[in-house]
């Protein structure tokens, strides 16, 4: 009996070892994203499936696949560091928030299926350094710089941001941009949780202009072919970094190290030129 129960006491161990394996990674962090081209993309294909009728079944949603600058820039630096990266997909705005509050649940259990899902360690993504956010939030060293436009159709008469004074615009919540387009007195915002939502919206004629990042902008109408669009010039410049919970030193100094690192080999750039320098004039 003393046998069986000893037997009994070891498969429960083992099989508690093996669980803790799968779910306890130390060097898994979980990274948060929003779809915001060039810098991160959000890519879930579905494929259609047809019955022996002819009829479409259910969708199925394949595997997501992530890519971008900032993808790029994440994936290189936590290889350096020895990290293992997760992607959690969420709206801008609440992305800081997450990282201000924390995990929701043990750190270790990375892989629960709470409702709502664990916060994140870093978001990435175009992010800017801002005094305001320093308050909230850590960043690591800046690995790019970028700047706002107006985005605009051609038909329309705004040549400067002294022109969207009593026009509606549009804005990513969670964002810069917000400042930016508030520098114009007389403005009406109107906030989005998505850009997809600020085109459409521009193209039916229920906004004036979007006042967004300029590389996000120049790769929609290049590489999404937005050809009735057109940019205008703001007098902006912003340092982007991935934001991190405030105090966490031990994955800051592995990130900061990683990035360094890719600054003096040149790797940083390489992927710069990947995603930027085609989309220059």
């Amino acid at each position: 009996m003393k046998k069986l129960l000893f037997i009994l006491l070891a498969i429960i161990i083992v099989a508690a070892a093996v669980t803790a394996y799968y779910l306890w990674d130390p060097n898994k962090i979980i990274v948060g994203i929003d779809n915001n081209p060039p810098y991160t993309f959000i890519n879930q294909p579905v494929s259609v499936n047809l019955d022996t009728n002819g009829n479409v079944v259910t969708p199925v949603k394949q595997a997501t696949a992530y890519i971008g600058f900032d993808i790029d820039v994440i994936e290189a630096a936590a290889k350096k560091a020895g990290l293992n990266v997760e992607y959690r997909n969420l709206p801008f705005g609440e992305m800081i928030d997450q990282i201000e509050r924390g995990k929701k649940i043990n750190q270790y259990l990375v892989k629960s299926s709470y409702t709502p899902a664990p916060a994140i360690d870093i978001a990435i993504g175009g992010i800017s350094v801002t005094d305001a956010r320093k308050k909230l939030v850590d960043f690591t060293i800046p690995y790019a710089k970028g700047g706002a436009c107006i985005l605009t159709t051609k038909g329309s008469r705004i040549y400067n941001a002294n022109d969207l004074s009593g026009k509606t615009v549009g804005v990513e919540l969670g964002t810069t941009m917000i400042a930016q387009a508030n520098a114009t007195k007389g403005v009406k915002l109107k906030g989005y949780h998505s850009q997809t939502e600020m085109y459409i919206d521009l193209y039916n004629g229920d906004l004036d202009a979007i006042v967004m990042d300029r590389m996000a902008a120049e790769y929609c109408l290049k590489d999404r072919k937005m050809n009735q669009l057109r940019i205008v010039n703001m007098p902006s410049t912003e340092e982007f970094a991935m934001v991190l919970k405030k105090g966490n030193k031990p994955l800051n100094d592995k990130l900061n190290k990683a990035l360094m690192e890719m600054q003096q080999s040149g790797e940083l750039k390489m992927i710069y030129d990947k995603w930027f320098t085609r989309l220059q004039p």
